[in-house]
């Protein structure tokens, strides 16, 4: 233990500049400190220790709960990726189904139209036809001969020369 003197000797200043002072040695700063502070620091050595454990255990939890986080990241995107497809393979049904019922009801409306179409020709040719006849009959042409020909053109079979 240090005596009452030794204490009170640390305030004295040694070798201050100025007028000449009695001579001292200069006390060791450094040394008293570190003579003083070392059993403190001493116990915080464990404390430190236990600070690095933990840190080191916080690491490793975080490196984990990233690992978790990433797997199960990966995990949804294989589930969504997968009912994409599906979603996109009924849409596609869908879609294909309307078109086929839309191309199949095309299909009959154009059917009708066509027997529609060739009814009415059906039902007109035989008047177009007598209106036709008539129409070259009035134009005072060369009459049709005997057996229902008529003459042809020139150079022909059956026309004039």
């Amino acid at each position: 233990m240090p005596q009452w003197r030794d204490f009170l000797n640390r305030f004295r200043p040694a070798g201050a500049p100025g007028a000449a002072a009695r001579a001292a040695v200069p006390a060791d700063r450094s040394g008293e400190l570190e003579a003083e502070l070392l059993p403190v620091l001493t116990l915080l050595d464990d404390t430190d220790a236990e600070c690095a454990r933990m840190v080191g255990q916080a690491r490793d939890e975080a490196a984990r709960i990233v690992a978790a986080a990433r797997a199960e990241a990966a995990a949804s995107l294989r589930d969504a990726t997968g009912r994409a497809g599906t979603v996109r393979d009924a849409a596609v049904q869908q879609v294909m189904t309307a078109a086929r019922a839309a191309a199949a009801s095309t299909v009959t409306s154009a059917r009708q139209e066509a027997r529609e179409v060739a009814e009415l020709a059906r039902q007109r040719i035989p008047v177009l036809a007598g209106l036709a006849v008539d129409l070259v009959r009035g134009l005072g042409g060369p009459e049709p001969d005997p057996a229902g020909r008529w003459p042809g053109r020139p150079g022909e079979p059956g026309g004039p020369g």
